[in-house]
């Protein structure tokens, strides 16, 4: 007799997740992966779902935050590893904080360019995110940059 999926439990548990340990309904599986689920990077319905994102790519909604924002590619070739720097030490979060989820991430970076977007105009006002978890990245990646900058200003 086959159970029902331990996530909805509604429908029939078929594939089985290495991140749960145990089967869960394939609908729970594409919508949940990556979101709440950790899934591991060798998970083949991960992997599968990766392909067929990179063979299918979609057209983004013009809502989508920081769509506006372009990044000439010779400035990010020159800080090219301060933004792979930053991208660790998001990663570093969030597996130290599994509840962290992608809007999460989104928000605290959109909080964090419309600092420095601010200050970039001469105006010195910082707002971070109100929800606990978006705060602490909020701050996590803003003492991450003034160390940066720190290193910097002693090194000239």
């Amino acid at each position: 007799m086959s159970r029902s999926c331990p996530i909805c439990g509604k429908r029939n548990a078929s594939r089985f997740c290495p991140a749960k340990g145990e089967k869960i309904c394939a609908v729970c599986c594409g919508t949940e992966r990556e979101v709440t689920i950790d899934c591991p990077a060798d998970c083949a319905y991960l992997l599968a779902a990766h392909r067929y994102e990179s063979e299918h790519p979609r057209n983004l909604p013009p809502d989508t935050a920081l769509l506006d924002e372009t990044i000439p590619k010779h400035i990010s070739q020159a800080h090219e590893q301060l933004v792979a720097a930053l991208a660790f030490s998001i990663a570093k979060f969030c597996a130290e904080r599994p509840a962290a989820v992608d809007s999460d991430i989104l928000s605290a970076l959109e909080a964090l360019a419309q600092t420095y977007k601010t200050l970039s105009s001469g105006i010195i006002y910082e707002l971070p995110p109100q929800a606990p978890l978006k705060r602490e990245l909020y701050a996590a990646l803003s003492a991450f940059l003034d160390e940066i900058k720190k290193q910097r200003a002693e090194r000239a």
